[in-house]
């Protein structure tokens, strides 16, 4: 009789085997998908965002494979969607993650799964599929790249940071001092967290964002287990279905804490000049 998994049986040892797998399942769906970026239709969801059969395509394959070798653990997708109230664990899984960038053939899409257990993230994978760059983190357990340990804190402070445009010039006045400036980031949060993970990026701001859990808790997670700080904006302390945050060098993180309230009335949209 195949085992059944659930939150009961999910052991450090049952947690590496499903990270694996994910990896696996994204190297397979690769040569596939990179033949159809740039190259594919799409049509937009209720949200204005766009999709294509690519996303429904690859979520369905990742489905079957976690299915395959963990019958009975709950695995949700962006396509075919999740409630508010998730099961005390389970993966999240965003196919095409920045899918305007797979259409466009930008190389900036990814695939994202996070594992939530308990209200909380604690393992994530994101794949850059045009760099064949992998990301695995663990809570507690460190952030790597290729099997690279990655480690913010040994890295000098880059001198550019990643926000939406309306937010540059302002934001430009707070980090500006550590010699940081801003500029706008290309559609894809799986590759926005990953580069400030390992080094290229000072930070992302979050702010303003209409995603999912799927869309940010892989990178937050990711940013965190590099060494690197999340600070809520939202909020006064994150939680793993925050979208208001700041994701940054540890080096800039008590510069960004002093101006929280600057920062939260600039989501705002408030003027704060």
């Amino acid at each position: 009789m195949n085992t059944q998994y659930s939150p009961d049986n999910l052991t450090a040892e049952v947690i590496d085997a499903m990270l694996e797998n994910l990896q696996n399942c994204f190297r397979r769906v690769s040569p596939l998908i990179m033949d159809r970026a740039g190259k594919s239709d799409f049509t937009s969801k209720k949200d204005g965002s766009p999709v294509t059969n690519t996303d429904s395509e690859v979520e369905e394959i990742i489905f079957k494979s976690m299915d395959s070798n963990f019958p009975g653990f709950p695995v949700f997708g962006e396509e075919s969607g999740y409630g508010d109230s998730l099961p005390q664990a389970c993966w999240l899984v965003d196919p095409i993650d920045g899918t305007d960038s797979f259409i466009k053939n930008i190389p900036t899409f990814t695939s994202m799964a996070v594992l939530i257990v308990n209200e909380e993230a604690v393992a994530c994978v994101i794949y850059n599929f045009s760099t064949s760059d992998m990301f695995v983190a663990q809570k507690n357990k460190g952030a790597y790249k290729n099997g690279i340990k990655l480690d913010l804190k040994s890295k000098q402070l880059p001198t550019n940071a990643l926000c939406k445009g309306r937010y540059v010039a302002s934001l430009d006045k707070i980090i500006g001092v550590k010699g940081v400036n801003c500029q706008v980031g290309p559609v894809g949060a799986g590759h926005g967290f990953s580069v400030v993970a390992d080094g290229t990026y000072a930070a992302r701001f979050q702010l303003n964002s209409a995603g999912y859990i799927h869309d940010y808790a892989p990178g937050a997670l990711l940013v965190r287990e590099a060494g690197g700080s999340i600070i809520p904006i939202d909020r006064d302390v994150y939680t793993y279905d925050c979208k208001s945050f700041v994701a940054c060098h540890p080096e800039i993180e008590e510069i960004i804490r002093s101006h929280e309230q600057e920062i939260r009335e600039l989501e705002q949209n408030l003027d704060f000049s």
